[in-house]
């Protein structure tokens, strides 16, 4: 069995370390995740063949600067993974509109924003291309994107190949559920047992730290 691995980068993130409806977060030291571990315990027996990280590269804020400094660092990590790919999409300013939260006045405001533009996007198509033309004999997706149950459901229904899909949410949302071969939520439990360590070498040979802080 050839096996490929799609991750969501920012619905991963996002949906485990910043999900309001979630009691408890892991401790932010889990955002340090070797995925090719954790791709291992998800698909137990299994070879993993191909990971793409798919994520855009952030910008700073001014409340958080050195935003953009993790992230080079932890993408430096992964790239250690020599199945493993990073595929970026777009990080754009946009503005929109809203009511500060704990706002007294609930008056609706101007602000700007980032969004992350195009990954959904790419998973998408690589999804549906390296299944049509064999590259992969199973694929495991991790996200709980709505957006891709199209792609999913492609891969699944018209070219016959078993998805497991990984949500990094509570739940998995309905739609991804019906297309996909297999479905669950993530055992945050796992992460733990799937982080670098603290001090590695980069792939051209540069020493990376774990970030103090995140």
């Amino acid at each position: 069995m050839r096996t490929y691995v799609y991750i969501d980068g920012f619905n991963f993130y996002y949906r485990v370390f910043k999900n309001r409806s979630r009691k408890n977060h892991p401790p932010r030291g889990h955002k340090w995740l070797n995925f090719l571990t954790l791709s291992t315990l998800l698909m137990p027996g299994q070879s993993i063949d191909w990971i793409g990280y798919f994520t855009a590269y952030v910008s700073p804020t001014p409340t958080n600067p050195d935003q953009p400094a993790r992230q080079r660092a932890y993408l430096e990590a992964l790239k250690t993974l020599p199945c493993l790919e990073v595929i970026p999409g777009q990080f754009l300013s946009v503005k929109k509109k809203g009511i500060p939260v704990g706002s007294i006045t609930q008056q609706i405001v101007e602000f700007r924003t980032f969004e992350e533009k195009g990954s959904d996007v790419n998973l998408a198509c690589r999804l549906v291309l390296d299944g049509a033309i064999g590259k992969f004999t199973e694929a495991l997706v991790i996200t709980n994107d709505g957006d891709l149950a199209e792609p999913i459901r492609v891969v699944t229904q018209d070219l016959h190949l078993p998805v497991t899909l990984c949500s990094p949410d509570l739940t998995v949302n309905g739609t991804l559920r019906k297309v996909a071969t297999t479905a669950g939520p993530l055992d945050l439990t796992l992460l733990k047992k799937c982080l670098f360590p603290d001090q590695m070498v980069s792939a051209t040979g540069v020493p990376i730290s774990k970030p103090a802080t995140w």
